[in-house]
């Protein structure tokens, strides 16, 4: 009689737990995200233009979900940051993209979008200056304690509408890394050739020039992105058709 009790009793657990574990959610289904509401507003009395995303992130179970909204709330702020800083490419960075948790970013090349949407907004202006930020909203974790004003990621960008003047050289400035190609200049070039050169390929997003020294000539070097300035009297650099300010 114990024998058989025990056994129905341990047959009932073995249901129950297995009713338990069919109704837990798998790891991948636990995410928990944040919205983002980025706003690019020019100066004076311009149009804004905002966007509307969100970045989701799997939590390693129920307890952690609002760790996994203030790392979404974290890779919405790194995301821009990072296309900022790439910002005359073709792409956005991979953590950008669905695959890596953002949905519905609004952005691939970054530069020319923004410059499309807000130019557009504001029909008849040859150029303003805009800064963008972001409201990031959801449950807890997603907002800082106490936050009401947006997230400043850009101030005082200066977009162009109409043509713009002749993009400038910054002497003095290197912009090391990236490279798809580099050479040899010849005797007498200039840096505006290495920038011309730059401007004639499509695959080129910035340039840098090192002036010759000595017995080493001139080198120009083509770059597939723009990396970040680098403080350096041998070199003359340049972002392809960005107005640098």
């Amino acid at each position: 009689m114990t024998q058989r009790i025990g056994t129905r009793a341990g047959l009932g657990l073995v249901v129950a737990l297995a009713a338990l574990v069919g109704a837990a959610p798998a790891q991948a289904d636990i995410t928990r995200s944040c919205a983002a509401t980025l706003v690019v507003s020019p100066d004076g009395s311009g149009n804004d233009v905002s966007y509307s995303y969100s970045a989701r992130v799997n939590a390693q179970n129920r307890a952690w979900a609002n760790r996994a909204r203030e790392q979404a709330r974290s890779n919405i702020i790194e995301c821009f940051q990072l296309h900022w800083d790439m910002r005359m490419t073709e792409n956005s960075p991979v953590m950008c993209r669905p695959e890596g948790g953002m949905d519905g970013y609004p952005f691939r090349a970054l530069s020319q979008d923004l410059t499309r949407d807000i130019c557009a907004a504001n029909p008849g202006r040859d150029s303003m200056v805009v800064d963008v930020t972001v409201q990031i909203t959801g449950q807890r974790g997603c907002e800082l304690p106490n936050e009401w004003a947006p997230v400043s990621l850009v101030d005082d960008y200066r977009v162009y509408c109409a043509t713009p003047p002749q993009p400038e050289q910054r002497e003095g400035w290197n912009l090391p890394g990236m490279d798809y190609r580099w050479f040899e200049m010849a005797a007498g070039a200039r840096a505006a050739d290495c920038e011309a050169i730059c401007t004639r390929e499509d695959r080129c997003r910035a340039w840098t020039y090192k002036h010759p020294s000595g017995d080493d000539p001139a080198l120009c070097f083509l770059k597939q992105g723009v990396p970040d300035w680098t403080r350096d009297a041998r070199f003359v650099s340049g972002i392809k058709g960005e107005v640098l300010h």
